[in-house]
């Protein structure tokens, strides 16, 4: 147990140091670990200052030349955070885009898309609702799992179908019989020595529970991993207006 123990808190320790920690967003950027997209790589051009903030006011150190840094965000006004190794050890920080070489054509232009679509799915989970362009993964993480599942294939392709049924909670109320017991206090007057005087009578006691009761459904029906039709009755979860988003982009395209 004395050699055990030693072992368990170096595993333990390395656990902590390997553990990445969250990242503090500075307003306006867009992060690459938001959309799960291939980590890019460019060259360093020349030793170059970064920094830890976006406006440039807390030094972090100076990259290396040459290597090659991986690139995880950019800001409105064009900056780059990378992970690399500066002269003082490694980094993530901020630099700007003439201490790299360039990013791939149209990369900011996708990823500035990619962001606003983002937001827009969010809101739509945040609702719990869905639309045209969603994904799987996020349909599931605005309403759940579905209450059916279903394929079908045709001359053009596979498709998944997902419906959802729509509760509502009704409240049912029912009565139970009850004896009521009223307490009367009667004051001392004259040959009365007072006293308390109880009275039984016959009553119904309300009684509410809430009913799960089905108000509608919605079906959605996916192609290639993408709400390709939305098909709802009313009392659904999307409303009576279906929306439209982008599909996922490609950033490097």
């Amino acid at each position: 147990m004395s050699r055990l123990f030693p072992l368990l808190l170096i595993l333990a320790f390395a656990r902590v140091a390997d553990a990445s920690p969250p990242i503090v967003r500075e307003p306006g950027a867009i992060y690459l670990s938001d959309f799960g997209i291939t980590p890019l790589k460019l060259k360093v051009l020349a030793p170059s200052p970064a920094y830890f903030d976006t406006a440039q006011t807390r030094y972090a150190g100076t990259l290396r030349f040459p290597q090659a840094v991986q690139v995880e965000g950019i800001d409105a006004n064009g900056l780059i955070r990378v992970r690399g190794n500066a002269q003082q050890g490694g980094i993530v920080a901020w630099v700007t885009p003439q201490s790299l070489e360039p990013l791939p054509e149209k990369f900011a232009e996708n990823l500035r898309k990619s962001e606003a679509r983002r937001n827009e799915v969010e809101a739509l989970i945040s609702r719990n609702e869905v639309a045209i362009g969603m994904t799987i993964s996020e349909v599931g993480r605005s309403l759940g799992k579905p209450q059916k599942k279903t394929s079908r294939a045709d001359k053009s392709g596979t498709q998944q179908i997902w419906e959802f049924i729509k509760y509502q909670l009704v409240p049912q109320t029912t009565y139970t019989p009850v004896n009521n017991e009223t307490i009367i206090t009667l004051p001392k007057s004259g040959k009365f020595p007072g006293g308390a005087l109880v009275q039984n009578s016959q009553g119904l006691a309300p009684n509410t529970i809430y009913v799960k009761v089905p108000v509608g459904t919605l079906t959605v029906t996916f192609k290639d991993n993408i709400v390709e039709a939305l098909d709802q009755s009313e009392g659904t979860t999307t409303g009576g207006q279906v929306s439209v988003v982008i599909p996922p982009l490609n950033v490097y395209w």
